[in-house]
């Protein structure tokens, strides 16, 4: 079983300031968490599930990454990444192609009864069947 192996923040080629990202196996992803008040994690079947809560906004965002996507952006891990050799990288960004996101409203219930993200939940709100 797949798991989010390390976290911490990646500085894409051309950017202005570095995204959080997170590592699973060899693959990193920057999830695009912006000025999000928190950000939940899931790995479900072959997907990176990760539920962003913007409450100024009222809203969540969940976006669902293949961990098949071939990663295209070439960036430095930054800081954080506690378990991983600070290294040249190539990620998969929220941006790029193949990359699902779902807005929805911020009392939209995506947890489980144990307060753990439920990819199931969200593929029913967003309608990725």
């Amino acid at each position: 079983m797949r798991k989010i192996n390390d976290s911490g923040k990646i500085w894409l080629r051309g950017s202005v300031r570095p995204e959080y990202g997170v590592r699973v196996g060899d693959n990193y992803f920057v999830v695009g968490e912006g000025d999000s008040q928190s950000t939940i994690y899931s790995i479900y079947e072959n997907h990176l599930f990760v539920a962003l809560h913007y409450p100024e906004k009222k809203i969540r965002i969940f976006r669902r990454f293949s961990l098949d996507l071939i990663p295209k952006s070439r960036g430095t891990l930054f800081n954080g990444f506690n378990e991983t050799k600070h290294a040249d990288i190539k990620a998969i960004s929220y941006q790029d192609d193949g990359v699902e996101e779902h807005v929805g409203r911020e009392k939209d219930c995506f947890l489980d009864e144990n307060r753990e993200v439920d990819p199931i939940k969200i593929i029913g709100l967003a309608g990725w069947g």
